[in-house]
């Protein structure tokens, strides 16, 4: 299996060229290692293809074997390093690390009349998967439709009236918009719903949206409504909001994982993972995502939960081979059906001055030790 981690952004405007003069380079290497030319080139065709963006910072993530493309995949984040190899199971880290730092969500601008609302997946693409609009009513559109009968103005010339009148209608408003926000998270299953715009219209948005109707969180960021400009510091806040939502959510899982350490439901340290693995035993594994100075273990041609630091422990010793540790600790982990997550940046190794493995790894256990 050729593994293939580029970075594929179109940034500027010889973008085009240093892809080409990036991938020439992977090329030769892959070649170097025993790689035959019909799997270069399917790798080559697919290069940009597919799914990337047509403009930004992004990656590629390609996996490909005997002239075929076995997987594509456009990374939100654009790999640490340019990256491939050739090895008997595929080289996933940095896919499964970009995929971990991404979260379907829905976007709203919002003012009390008129509202945007956009759906993304987790997967990185160019445009939302859903795009949807608004616009209200207003008093003025009330008065003309005969909803607004001159009696209800009458007190205090009329302002207070208005305020009653318009209220009520921001809050029709916004059970309109609701319903569009329902439909886009329903679409995409997003784990969030991030809003900017107006406070009060957010409030109405808010009720609509209670615990009753929907139970993922609602995070109010800066933008919205007002022109281009609003709209782009809201994506722009929404992109800051998501790195926190994420940061968040690998804090929490390693705060269960201490939790669980403490009570031996846990193990730490790439050699007390290994056996767990081996022997289906893990819940969740927790790896981090700097790869220098990687070690290589052993795994199984035969048996894929089994992974350890030398052949002899394995099913056929004569059946094994070497790997960096991340993509077998990942394969067994799959096999066995436990779930993935990034160590958080604080808890990983040391600067790479250091002499020491910056990929290190952790497990919370499916039962006790």
């Amino acid at each position: 299996m050729a593994s293939v981690h580029l970075d594929t952004s179109r940034d500027t405007t010889d973008a085009e060229k240093k892809i080409e003069l990036r991938w020439r380079h992977l090329r030769e290497h892959l070649a170097d290692l025993g790689t035959d030319k019909a799997t270069l080139d399917v790798l080559e065709e697919a290069i940009g293809q597919g799914d990337s963006r047509a403009y930004g910072d992004h990656g590629q993530a390609l996996y490909a074997s005997e002239g075929r493309l076995l997987g594509a995949h456009t990374l939100a984040e654009t790999p640490r390093q340019d990256r491939a190899s050739l090895l008997p199971i595929p080289d996933v880290l940095p896919l499964a690390v970009d995929r971990g730092r991404s979260v379907p969500y829905v976007l709203v601008a919002l003012d009390r009349i008129h509202a945007k609302v956009f759906a993304y997946t987790a997967q990185p693409a160019a445009k939302p998967t859903v795009e949807m609009e608004n616009e209200g009513y207003d008093l003025q559109d009330m008065e003309s439709q005969g909803r607004v009968h001159p009696g209800q103005r009458g007190d205090a010339g009329g302002r207070r009236a208005d305020t009653n009148i318009s209220q009520e209608l921001w809050k029709e408003n916004t059970a309109q918009v609701a319903e569009m926000v329902r439909q886009a998270v329903r679409k995409v299953d997003a784990a969030a719903i991030i809003v900017g715009g107006d406070d009060e219209a957010i409030a109405y948005l808010r009720d609509n949206l209670g615990p009753r109707q929907l139970t993922i969180p609602i995070k109010v960021v800066a933008g919205g409504r007002g022109g281009a400009d609003a709209e782009e510091r809201l994506h722009e806040a929404a992109e800051e909001c998501l790195h926190e939502l994420i940061r968040e959510e690998h804090a929490q899982a390693f705060s269960d994982y201490q939790r669980k350490l403490a009570h031996d439901q846990a193990v730490r340290g790439t050699e007390s993972v290994l056996p767990m693995l081996s022997e289906a035993r893990v819940e969740t594994l927790l790896l981090g995502s700097d790869r220098i100075n990687e070690p290589e273990l052993w795994g199984s041609y035969h048996s894929p939960v089994l992974v350890d630091t030398s052949p002899r422990n394995l099913d056929d010793p004569n059946a094994g081979f070497k790997a960096p540790a991340s993509a077998l600790m990942l394969r067994a982990a799959v096999m066995s059906d436990a779930g993935f997550t990034e160590l958080p940046q604080t808890e990983q190794s040391a600067p790479p001055e250091e002499d020491v493995h910056p990929v290190e790894a952790c497990a919370t256990l499916r039962f006790p030790k």
